[in-house]
């Protein structure tokens, strides 16, 4: 509710379809669409992205936040069948469930967190697709958990829908780490699937307190500074620094905690906490 409300604030006109197995009542929706999801819910997002009702889609992550309107997005599709930008991982299959030595490591995944999508035959061809290598691999049955990119990445790069690269200020997976040039206008992150506006309006002010070529890490943003009088010396600039989360760490490891006991019972927690520092 918090992304979509941050979508029409900055853009109003724009029609706004929610896929949910929840009864959902709301004006800011133009339509809901009621789905049953399976036991996987990357492998569901594959399945109703097909089902978009436009001609040309943004499908945004309920865990995005609109910073400013983007209007400029969707021309991209005059060209291209897609646009998204690069995963800042580059690869998210992290224990290799999945390998596809077929393909150039110098292919990239992309972040579907933030899509712009055209229909059209070649990107419905690629939208199958990946939604048919993600059941194969399901259909396995190994159990291995991973996510809808890597299957991603094999769809568009044996498909033939043409590929616009967004940069990250389209998708700032602000509690990881980047580099921006201009202003931010889309974040992206969760922290627990809870959103706090307080907490993502503060990330994205430090985010935008410069838009010079900046990077970002852990919270802390850097820029570029001239500081040589006769030379070309160079110094990293700090330009602001913002919470990772919408509590303090303290609160934060409290809660972890009183979950942890809570599972495990006082005395193994106790345990394991003393044989972990010893071993350490």
């Amino acid at each position: 509710m918090l992304s979509a409300k941050s979508l029409r604030r900055t853009m109003p006109d724009l029609p706004i379809t929610l896929f949910s197995q929840f009864a959902v009542e709301n004006s800011i929706f133009e339509r809901v669409v009621r789905v049953e999801p399976t036991s996987d819910g990357f492998y569901d997002k594959t399945r109703w992205i097909q089902e978009s009702p436009y001609e040309r889609t943004m499908v945004i992550d309920a865990d995005t936040y609109v910073v400013d309107a983007v209007p400029e997005l969707f021309p991209l599709l005059d060209h291209f069948d897609c646009a998204a930008n690069h995963e800042e991982y580059l690869n998210t299959d992290w224990l290799s469930h999945y390998p596809r030595t077929d393909i150039p490591a110098s292919f990239p995944e992309l972040n579907t967190g933030v899509l712009m999508l055209k229909r059209s035959e070649r990107m419905d061809r690629v939208l199958e697709d990946w939604g048919n290598l993600y059941k194969a691999y399901l259909d396995e049955g190994a159990g291995r958990k991973i996510n809808d990119q890597p299957f991603f990445r094999v769809a568009l790069y044996r498909g033939e829908a043409r590929v616009a690269t967004l940069t990250r200020e389209y998708n700032c997976k602000f509690r990881g780490q980047g580099y921006l040039n201009g202003p931010v206008k889309i974040i992206h992150g969760h922290v627990n699937f809870r959103a706090d506006v307080n907490f993502l309006e503060r990330a994205a002010a430090v985010l935008n307190r410069s838009t010079r070529p900046r990077v970002y890490i852990a919270g802390e943003v850097f820029e570029q500074k001239l500081v040589g009088r006769f030379t070309d010396r160079r110094k990293a600039h700090k330009v602001g620094t913002f919470a990772l989360r919408p509590e303090s760490e303290l609160m934060a490891e409290a809660k972890q905690l009183q979950k942890i006991v809570k599972e495990r019972g006082l005395k193994n927690t106790v345990k394991r906490t003393i044989v972990g520092k010893w071993s350490g």
